[in-house]
């Protein structure tokens, strides 16, 4: 029945005339992900159901979201309700985006007519879908005529003989009032996936490796037969393997003669693999219809197959998009106004430059592994928070062991398990079903006495990413941000992070690496740490040099009261003090040692600053030690992670909370060595040099008078 009749059906009402096309047209698919096809040939499926139940009883039914979850899907939003919309979800992974136009009643004279528009998984063409119910002397005659616009080959068979068993699966709900519906299906998630090109084009387009890595978020393999290719699911659901079984090219079978490959998907929580299979079909001139299709879930023997579709489900209707992404027409970048932000052409018209798709493929790469690392850093931060990585530290465990370890809830620990085993910082054994954190990456993760520890510095960034709004507005208004207007939890990070090299290398190695400062202090010398913090670097160094005095000086009095309070914990309240002054007036003298650790750069007058611990030092044998980030004399040079994450923390503290103070806001690399050594000039020290370090991020220099 591939032409509308002209005047319906035999014993069948007609449907009314409508413009599908431009009914559609205003049906927008869920995300805006995809288009309606141009029209230019009809289907038209019609089924019909004698059911031996009163009108009214069949339309509660078909339209009562509380009796329609009993025999076909659960509703959401305004299901049934003329010009709303709403999804009919199977609770399976996949559901209809649903455009209600027409829904009226029957009475004892007149059918009952339910008119609606449907998406298969939001995406896809829409179809139209009538339900008439005719009240008769024996029931109700039930007729469901949907009719599409250039649907694939096989629309028909399954749409064709999917209907009758949903007015089967609503007859016999209504016969017996229990739940008839399945639970879940054999094959799915189906999507239709509407490309701006011909099959031949569109299928080289999407299956060439750069493409294939931006849409289907390949990370390793390729489309050859058997060459097992890993696709980020793109949440912390991990990692997806996907190997492809058959691959027939263009002209290469009888009788269509179009491409498709068959393939295999595993995941790690699978026994066994799930069958798949990708195809492209023509719907009309300079149109293709891409489409994917998975079966065989009843071989994969798993316990929760729903929530398994429900994210393969999502993987492809991103990938859909993504898709959609590569064949969309680029012109040139818009300005704030819609204007063009490049030269214009001589007659006024925007100048349009062709896109090079690689390079923005790449690019998209880049910029999916940097979120997928903003992600990771948040569950790491998570992580560090509860101690889960100390607890698996303790030897490989399954969700539920590591769960009773940290004693938390054994399903948050699951999720957060496969995130970061999809972030590589795990390692999981599908045998044991346990996940492992190796000694090397404890190290870095779990032993904050470890010198290689990052875990602290995940601490930073939720207290960072909670100071956005504050942060952008300074941007408007050029103003800083107060120190105390940052959260307590920023401070405890950075404290936690200085912990990291002042508890392992300050009095270890830095400190000898002076030649006679040990000695002047096992003597008895005087020193003083400018930007004191909570204390650290001062209890460190009063500990290990008993006979000598400390004063720390903070311009944060929350910062001088909770270093006060460790120095009286760890009884050396007699020969440690803390001070919240200025240090450019309040250092006292004779010194041996000054120490400015992550300070001068966010001073409010470095210049100042460095004047007054050249006043302070002892002539002939004082020193100040300066640890700086470590900046390249030239800020283009500044790149990689480190770069990244110190110009991330400047623009959202260092800058703010100096120019708040007044200072000149240097920046977190703000201070090469050539900087620092003029400055140092300039304050009377006669030599600056560099103590080397086994670090990508800090610098440690020395001064002397």
């Amino acid at each position: 029945m591939a032409a509308r009749p002209a005047g319906g059906f035999a014993g069948v009402p007609a449907a009314p005339e409508f413009d599908l096309t431009t009914t559609a047209s205003a049906f927008a698919p869920l995300g805006g992900v995809s288009f309606p096809v141009a029209q230019d040939r009809w289907e038209r499926l019609v089924t019909m159901g004698q059911i031996p139940a009163p009108a009214d009883a069949v339309w509660d039914a078909l339209t009562d979201p509380r009796h329609l979850r009993e025999w076909l899907a659960v509703a959401h939003g305004g299901w049934a309700k003329a010009g709303t919309e709403s999804t009919l979800d199977f609770e399976d992974g996949e559901f209809f985006y649903c455009s209600t136009a027409r829904a009226v009643a029957p009475t004892s004279s007149r059918p009952g007519t339910l008119e609606y528009l449907w998406r298969w998984v939001g995406v896809g063409p829409a179809t139209s879908v009538t339900w008439t119910l005719t009240p008769g002397a024996d029931g109700t005659t039930v007729t469901v005529v949907e009719e599409a616009t250039n649907p694939p080959s096989d629309w028909r068979s399954w749409n064709g003989m999917g209907w009758p068993g949903i007015v089967d699966q609503l007859a016999g709900y209504l016969r017996t009032g229990t739940n008839t519906r399945w639970p879940w299906r054999r094959m799915g998630p189906y999507l239709q996936i509407p490309l701006p090109a011909m099959p031949f084009q569109a299928w080289e387009a999407l299956t060439s490796p750069g493409a294939v890595k931006h849409w289907m978020q390949r990370t390793s393999g390729s489309l050859a037969v058997d060459d097992p290719m890993t696709l980020m699911m793109g949440d912390a659901s991990g990692a997806v393997e996907l190997r492809v079984t058959k691959a027939v090219d263009t002209a290469q079978e009888f009788p269509s003669y179009m491409p498709y490959l068959e393939f295999e998907l595993r995941r790690p929580s699978w026994r066994s693999a799930l069958g798949g299979r990708m195809w492209i079909e023509p719907t009309g001139l300079g149109q293709s219809l891409l489409q994917v299709f998975h079966y065989d879930w009843e071989r994969l023997d798993i316990q929760n197959p729903v929530t398994e579709r429900k994210l393969l489900t999502a993987f492809w209707i991103n990938a859909a998009a993504r898709a959609q992404m590569l064949f969309a027409p680029q012109g040139p970048p818009a300005g704030p106004h819609g204007w063009s932000s490049g030269g214009g052409s001589a007659n006024g018209q925007a100048a349009t430059t062709e896109l090079d798709f690689p390079a923005a493929m790449g690019f998209a790469e880049k910029v999916m592994n940097d979120l997928g690392g903003a992600m990771a850093s948040v569950l790491a931060a998570l992580g560090v928070r509860l101690g889960l990585f100390g607890a698996l530290a303790g030897g490989p465990a399954t969700a539920k062991e590591l769960a009773g370890r940290a004693e938390l809830a054994e399903r948050y620990v699951r999720e957060w398990l496969w995130g970061l085993h999809s972030a590589g910082y795990l390692e999981f054994d599908p045998g044991s079903e346990r996940f492992t954190l190796p000694p090397e990456r404890a190290a870095v993760l779990a032993d904050e006495r470890s010198p290689l520890c990052l875990a602290p510095a995940y601490g930073l960034v939720p207290p960072l990413a909670g100071m956005l709004d504050e942060v952008a507005e300074a941007f408007r208004t050029g103003q800083g941000i107060p120190h105390e207007e940052y959260p307590d939890g920023l401070y405890r990070a950075m404290e936690r992070m200085s912990a990291s090299w002042l508890d392992t290398m300050l009095v270890e190695q830095w400190l000898p690496a002076v030649p006679g400062l040990t000695e002047a202090l096992e003597r008895g010398g005087k020193a003083a740490d400018v930007g004191s913090g909570s204390g650290r670097a001062v209890l460190a160094m009063a500990q290990r040099f008993p006979g000598s005095e400390f004063t720390g000086y903070d311009l944060h009095k929350p910062n001088v009261d909770r270093a006060a309070a460790a120095a009286a914990d760890a009884g050396l309240n007699g020969r440690v003090r803390f001070e919240a002054t200025d240090a450019t007036t309040g250092l006292a003298g004779p010194l041996d040692l000054v120490t400015m650790f992550d300070v001068l750069h966010d001073a409010p007058d470095p210049p100042a600053l460095l004047a007054a611990a050249h006043r302070a030092l002892e002539p002939s044998g004082g020193v100040l030690l300066v640890l700086e980030s470590n900046a390249a004399a030239d800020a283009q040079d500044n790149r990689g992670a480190p770069g990244t994450i110190l110009y991330a923390t400047s623009t959202l503290y260092c800058v703010p909370s100096a120019l708040a103070d007044g200072g000149p806001a240097l920046g977190t690399l703000g201070l090469p060595f050539a900087e620092l050594a003029e400055l140092a000039g300039r304050a009377g020290f006669a030599s600056t040099e560099e103590i080397p370090l086994r670090s990508p991020m800090n610098a440690l220099y020395l001064l002397r008078p």
